[in-house]
């Protein structure tokens, strides 16, 4: 239930301030939409909306527990931030695509002359369909916010709470995707290749500034079918920010249907399961959201991997 409550409340609460910012002047998705002036109104109703929603998720926190309806409410909810946040995610990998080909004049000048270049490069079959999803997603987000007074839920300006990050799951819709074909090809022919298949670690690092779509990236490829028939064991795990061996092996293990939880503190034993749970098997581990950079922090989870690659 503790995990539950988490999702519900703190982590939807930590999507929308993220959403908030990248819905600001400078954010990719509000440029997008400034050169086409009869569609900047849905940005507009976006935010409002999501203010409506955020004054009463703590209420919706407290009571979840006990009242099944709120809690699925939490959920559709959740599903609906999911789906603003992949939108963004889209338009921001579009602007990183169009910056790096270069499509438009040279995008090598200012950054202020790249921001009003990049406007005129949006092609009419992106920004339909990014326009399609943002109207459902308002829309979805809209009915949600009707339900509020039947839910009896009750605003609280003053207590948004200020989490960390929301963490990723490795579920993706793959009628989100749009623009990744190319990348996702790829990767999956670097994971399937003879070298990847051998006795060798393969590590295929996805780099980029933020909301440039490599958590989307990593999804679209970890739920390819050629992917789950190939690998006979995969764990996919959201590692953010601090460091932490015993949660991550943990997550792992969990991952892969392994844990004991009889050792839940004991990071040794822990790293053994792990380590046996992937000995003589072909396996795929996504860590999600790395943020921390300390090698040294990271040996004793390399060696376990490591280790396995030759028994």
């Amino acid at each position: 239930m503790e995990i539950g409550l988490a999702v519900g409340g703190a982590f939807i609460s930590s999507a929308l301030n993220v959403l908030f910012d990248r819905l600001a002047p400078q954010g990719e998705l509000l440029k997008m939409f400034q050169k086409r002036k009869n569609d900047v109104r849905h940005l507009k109703k976006l935010k409002l909306t999501l203010c409506g929603l955020q004054v009463v998720l703590t209420d919706a926190e407290n009571k979840q527990a006990s009242n099944q309806f709120v809690s699925q409410w939490l959920n559709e909810l959740r599903d609906a931030v999911d789906s603003a946040e992949n939108l963004i995610e889209q338009v921001n990998y579009e602007v990183l695509r169009l910056k790096v080909e270069g499509r438009h004049r040279n995008l090598a000048e200012t950054s202020n002359q790249q921001v009003s270049d990049l406007n005129l490069c949006w092609s009419d079959e992106f920004f339909l369909n990014i326009k399609e999803k943002l109207e459902d997603t308002i829309e979805t987000l809209k009915d949600l916010q009707e339900q509020i007074g039947l839910l009896g839920l009750k605003v609280h300006f003053g207590s948004i709470k200020q989490e960390t990050r929301t963490p990723s799951t490795c579920l993706v819709d793959e009628s989100d995707i749009f623009g990744l074909h190319k990348e996702k090809k790829d990767m999956i022919d670097r994971l399937l290749s003879e070298d990847a298949s051998g006795g060798n670690l393969t590590v295929v690092p996805i780099v980029g500034i933020g909301g440039a779509g490599k958590t989307t990236l990593a999804k679209v490829v970890y739920n390819d079918e050629k992917v789950k028939n190939h690998f006979g064991l995969k764990a996919w795990y959201c590692v953010s920010e601090p460091y932490d061996g015993l949660r991550i092996t943990k997550g792992l293990l969990q991952g892969i249907g392994s844990f004991d939880s009889k050792d839940d503190g004991n990071l040794n034993q822990l790293q053994v399961q792990l380590k046996e749970s992937l000995k003589g098997k072909k396996f795929l581990v996504v860590l999600d959201d790395v943020w921390n950079d300390d090698y040294s922090e990271w040996d004793n989870l390399r060696n376990v991997i490591w280790e396995v690659r030759s028994l």
